[in-house]
């Protein structure tokens, strides 16, 4: 399949098998997803792999962080609203966060490292899915919350960019309808 076709036809699928992932096939993803353009050669890409019981920890930070913007978390509509969270991270077998840790070189820039992580995280996409497997990127507050950095395990001055669930399809998705470029794009040839 030619690279247009790849990009053009994945798609994200949360549908996945409690099948375990083999670590050398999250290794040969990994591996793809630091070919990124990267300036100043900063290599700002850092990984969590989350797999079997890690996923409880997960959860548990999920779950603060959801408790943090509750005026009564402990509220029986509220424990339920928080287990439901705990839940989230045992949707797929593997989670794997990435982060762009802050570089010491002057001329780098922090927004240029996030960006060169968020390819990486397409880069996880496409690996995945010519490796048979499913995989989607979620990101919302939690991504971006220091707490969630610290009790992850990143340095502090890393910049999360997303959770990326990964696992063995359940189900086949249908192809997603993609929109052309033509009502995104401007042209100036003059």
């Amino acid at each position: 399949m030619s690279i247009i076709a790849a990009i053009k036809n994945r798609n994200s699928n949360a549908f996945m098998s409690d099948r375990e992932v083999d670590p050398d096939l999250i290794r040969q993803i990994l591996d793809a997803a630091v070919c990124t353009p990267v300036h100043y050669r900063t290599d700002p890409w850092r990984f969590l792999v989350i797999r079997g019981a890690g996923r409880k920890k997960l959860g548990d930070v999920m779950a603060a962080h959801l408790a943090k913007g509750m005026s009564d978390p402990d509220s029986p509509k509220n424990i339920e609203l928080r287990d439901k969270m705990r839940k989230k991270s045992f949707r797929a077998p593997v989670i794997i966060v990435a982060g762009a840790a802050r570089t010491d070189c002057a001329k780098g820039l922090m927004v240029e490292d996030v960006a060169s992580v968020s390819v990486s995280c397409q880069n996880i996409l496409l690996a995945a899915e010519e490796l048979g497997l499913s995989a989607f990127w979620r990101t919302g507050s939690l991504t971006y919350a220091e707490d969630t950095v610290q009790a992850l395990g990143f340095d502090k001055d890393t910049a999360l960019a997303g959770f990326i669930y990964l696992g063995y399809p359940a189900k086949e998705m249908p192809p997603k309808p993609r929109p052309t470029s033509e009502a995104f794009t401007r042209w100036m040839n003059e």
